[in-house]
């Protein structure tokens, strides 16, 4: 080495005989190397010789004199390594140079990848780096689309700056990502490629400010959805996170366009054709909005409007809604053959019961953790077994919010207007409408109607508020430690409890051994019995007499319990009937005097009453009760809570027929109850699905009754319950905003994106792996607190029969009771039967005579008409006309009502009143007591056949007349 390097005397150091070694030819000049020269440098660059520079490099920079020592001239040069500011030729040892060097020279390519991240990838036409909220800056500027918003995905950003940006990827790997032994690891609190991929989004939008299609936009429009304060958006906007609060509010207003302008081809093309794609979900907004600062023209008020949505039709057949097949069957009045035999004999009773006992069964097994295992048993018995018309699978149900508007639905004018300007938005001319509306087919939403029969099922079944009742749900919230709502008739979802009687072992369900647990099947079979003995229609009828309730020839009778023996004997009532005493009426005014009761809100009278007015008594039985008040209470709650249940459970799996079979049960259940227009609702329902609709329509509608916004299993909802999801958000702007719906910042902004305000919070949570947090407060385990309740079931003897066992509460039954002719057919046995109030109704017929009733042997508690009135066509010699009326044949010893002020309601307890169909005009009409004449049979309406046939070809052109479809829009 020593005489190689003394070799180099023509040169006056190493540097140079290196700087001469790898000289470097400028393009255009000679190369004034030898072949040997050039061919050695070229092998030693290029890695080809055996010792490349992968090994010299690091001898260089490791080397011991590279490096400054502390007493050398140039030791201000120790600081330097990696210096950023200076350039790297004023470092003259070389690691520091080199250091420096590396450092500047990462830096630049750093940043030229970053310039060419600012612009869209010319080899990617999915790539949006770019997005204008309007195209008038540019002619090839991209504007924002609502594709744009519904693909955020931070994997697939992620893989784009993987692909156009590898170092400043590298750099925030090595500065983000921690090490395990030298292995990067990805942290499940905060994984660095979000952190990576968040800081390079920043860079890009720092450098080129209509960059921001990666993050920022999505971002922007999420804290827009997310209402936070204006301080954190003007914060985060400043760090490039997210654009401004103006840009988003801009990108919200361009973003639907293009999806109206498709909608709105697309129907009127259909349209053409009697064709229909879409279906309108509306329904009222209001908001009060107050003011703290009054002044003129400054008051408190109601904003008040009208939000809709636009619902994509799926499974339809070809031609279903096309309009004369519709009119045909319309104009032939085949609804004028309803009667209620027909109604209730359309009525899957057998499937009803067999879903009920799974309920029963369902609360069991999630009661009792020795029966877990067979849940998902039960569930596939609901999706197999007892499945009517589960929708198809996969089905993602395509939405679009509407424009609001500031209608009053509630007014006729204000009502059309509402309808024809959700019609113009997605395309339907208002020519083809003819001012009537025959093209449209009005839906009854299934969210309100179970949210009615709840509210009636608590406002029945509390009972007064300080009730010693085991059967009140008043007296059962009070053991459990729940609080009583102040309103029952608008009340808040309770968790379903359901108990076991005898069968199932009672309180000693826990414990039973693994291998002493029954089968499925014997539990099918003790539900069964359960469900007959306890919650069929039959039950709560038997329960008011002894000798039905004790009857041997019952196949599945009520145990009977200890004799009821009363504390003390009101003197208003008669000797004990054999040898029990009669009830007492036992409440908190017998040991405390000096209480004043609650009263319920239906117990307010509707005038001004004094103060000292006293509260509503107590409830008293009639002489002569042998019945068990407090079991019939049980059994009529079991009842309609099961069918509450039932209809509540079918709808988030999507199966319709099965929420339409208790729909059809809810029909004879508002005829006996104060909301008599929810039967007027249902009953001309059932005759549309029935009668006018052909079966491709039926289908049509039931397969689109329901919507299924995220396409997964378990997740369907009644299309207006998605409405009121839409309007809080809407109600919440207002509130906040103070404009009126009508404003062109609801119509246009708010309004219709706010299923994308709704799903992108989803979607970001989920975009950065954040688990999902319900939209439910979380419900406690209440296992102690149903063990409370089955320890008073079981002291009180609830579900035994005690005869004349009466303690204040009775709950009205949810359908009306059976006339005594009917009741007196169903009893095995004679035994004294309860008087009936003589109807005064002459157009309707409270029994049907001519057709006894046939029991059979099998239980009398399967035979369902023992709890409904099933009413004739009046007979032969009476009219023409189909009556569907009920007629409230009353128990004497049930409650005058619910606690409902039924003044004016013809269908309520002690009233009579009948809904039948005209059989000119096809049209349901109400016919109240003593008004409305009935034809005879074989009488005209006074006319002659040719004015009848003239008015028939009347009815017939006019609906000939229009060729348009029958638009599905549904009404809440």
């Amino acid at each position: 080495m020593e005489r190689i390097l003394g070799d180099l005397h023509p040169f006056s150091s190493l540097g140079e005989f290196l700087s001469f070694l790898f000289y470097h030819r400028p393009h255009g000049e000679s190369d004034p190397r030898g072949l040997t020269h050039a061919k050695v440098v070229s092998r030693f660059l290029s890695g080809r010789s055996s010792i490349c520079m992968a090994d010299i490099l690091p001898l260089i920079y490791q080397h011991r004199s590279s490096f400054p020592s502390v007493n050398s001239t140039r030791s201000h040069e120790r600081n330097a390594m990696f210096c950023t500011s200076g350039r790297p030729e004023d470092l003259q040892h070389a690691r520091p140079y080199l250091s420096t060097w590396a450092a500047h020279l990462t830096a630049e390519e750093a940043r030229r990848q970053v310039e060419a991240g600012t612009h869209d990838d010319p080899d990617d036409p999915d790539s949006r780096v770019q997005l204008r909220t309007k195209s008038k800056h540019s002619n090839n500027a991209r504007v924002i689309t609502p594709q744009d918003l519904g693909h955020f995905s931070i994997r697939r950003i992620e893989e784009q700056y993987l692909k156009i940006l590898p170092l400043p990827m590298m750099l925030t790997e090595f500065m983000a990502a921690p090490r395990v032994k030298g292995v990067f690891t990805v942290c499940e609190r905060r994984p660095h490629p979000m952190i990576q991929v968040s800081a390079i989004a920043s860079f890009i939008v720092s450098r080129n400010r209509y960059a921001n299609g990666d993050l920022a936009m999505i971002l922007g429009i999420w804290h827009f959805a997310c209402k936070p304060h204006v301080d954190l958006k003007r914060v985060y906007c400043r760090l490039a996170s997210t654009v401004s609060d103006t840009t988003s509010r801009d990108a919200l207003v361009s973003v639907t366009p293009a999806n109206f302008t498709a909608l709105q081809l697309k129907t009127r093309a259909v349209t053409a054709h009697g064709e229909r794609i879409t279906a309108t979900i509306f329904d009222n907004v209001q908001e009060y909005c107050p003011v703290y600062e009054q002044g003129i023209l400054r008051q408190s008020e109601m904003k008040v409007g009208c939000a809709a949505t636009c619902v994509g039709l799926e499974d339809c057949a070809p031609g279903a809604f096309t309009a004369k097949p519709y009119y045909d069957r319309v104009a032939l009045n085949l609804r004028t053959k309803l009667t209620t035999d027909i109604l209730y004999d359309d009525i899957d009773w057998d499937h009803v019961g067999g879903v009920i006992q799974l309920h029963w069964l369902s609360a069991l097994a999630e009661f009792a953790p020795e029966l877990e295992h067979l849940l998902p048993l039960i569930s596939n018995l609901f999706r197999t077994t007892f499945a009517k018309h589960p929708m198809r699978d996969g089905r993602k149900t395509p939405v679009q919010p509407l424009s609001t508007n500031s209608e009053h639905e509630l007014t006729s004018q204000g009502l059309e207007r509402a309808i024809y300007d959700f019609d113009g938005q997605i395309g339907i001319e208002r020519e083809i409408d003819d001012g009537k509306f025959r093209n449209k087919i009005p839906l009854l939403e299934i969210w309100h109607n179970g949210s009615t029969t709840q509210n009636s099922i608590a406002a029945n079944h509390y009972g007064p508020a300080t009730s010693s009742d085991p059967s009140s749900l008043s007296k059962c919230s009070s053991t459990a430690g729940f609080k009583r709502p102040a309103n029952v008739k608008c009340c808040d979802y309770y968790p379903t409890i359901i108990f076991w009687g005898r069968r199932s072992g009672g309180s000693h369900l826990y414990p039973c051994q693994t291998n002493q647990l029954p089968t499925l099947d014997t539990l099918l079979a003790n539900a069964a019995t359960l469900v007959d003995r306890y919650a069929s229609l039959a039950a709560p009828q038997h329960a008011l007499d002894a000798a039905e309730s004790t009857n041997p020839d019952h196949i599945n009778p009520v145990p009977v319990g200890s004799p009821w023996v009363p504390l003390r004997t009101p003197a208003t009532q008669s000797p004990p009937v054999q040898n029990a005493p009669p009830p007492v009426q036992m409440d908190a005014a017998d040991t405390m005097p000096d209480l004043v009761d609650i009263q319920e809100p239906s117990d307010v009278p509707h005038t001004a009453a004094p103060e000292t007015e006293a509260a509503p008594k107590c409830h008293e039985e009639l002489p002569g009760f042998t019945g068990d008040r407090v079991l019939r209470n049980s059994e009529l709650f079991m009842m309609d809570f099961g069918w509450f249940l039932e209809l509540i459970t079918a709808v988030p799996e999507g199966d319709i027929r099965r929420v339409w079979e208790i729909m059809k049960i809810w029909i004879f259940t508002y005829a006996g109850s104060s909301h008599e227009q929810y039967m007027a609702y249902l009953l001309e329902l059932y005759c549309f699905l029935k009668y006018d609709a052909s079966v491709d329509l039926r289908d049509a509608v039931l397969n689109n009754w329901l919507v299924n916004i995220t396409g997964e299993l378990g997740k369907w909802i009644p299309g207006d319950l998605l409405q009121e999801h839409y309007n809080r958000w809407l109600e919440d702007m207002v509130q906040k905003h103070g404009a009126e719906f009508d404003d062109e910042f609801y119509r246009k902004m708010i309004s219709l994106n706010v299923h994308y305000f709704l799903r992108i919070k989803e979607e970001i949570t989920e975009g950065f792996n954040l688990k999902s947090r319900g939209k439910t407060h979380t419900s406690r385990d209440v296992r102690d607190e149903v063990k409370l309740l089955m320890a008073l079931f079981k002291e009180e003897e609830v579900h035994l029969f005690r005869e004349g066992r009466s303690m204040g509460h009775a709950a009205p039954p949810s359908t009306p009771t059976a006339s005594a002719d009917e009741d007196e057919q169903m009893r095995p046995h004679s035994s004294p039967s309860p008087p009936c109030s003589p109807s005064p109704a002459p157009s309707v017929s409270s029994a049907r005579e001519d057709e006894p009733m046939q029991t059979g042997s099998a239980s009398p508690r399967s035979l369902s008409p023992a709890s409904s009135t099933l009413t004739s066509d009046c007979g032969s010699e009476r009219s023409t006309r189909s009556i569907a009326s009920v007629a409230s044949t009353v128990d004497p010893n049930e409650p005058e009502d619910d606690g409902d002020d039924r003044t004016h309601c013809k269908l309520a307890s002690r009233s009579f009143g009948s809904f039948y169909i005209n059989a000119r005009t096809g049209l349901m009409e109400y016919a109240e007591n003593g008004e409305g004449e009935v034809e005879e049979e074989g009488e005209d309406d006074g006319r002659n056949e040719d004015e009848q046939e003239d008015d028939k070809s009347e009815v017939e052109n006019i609906y000939s007349q229009s060729d348009g479809e029958a638009s599905g829009s549904e009404s809440n």
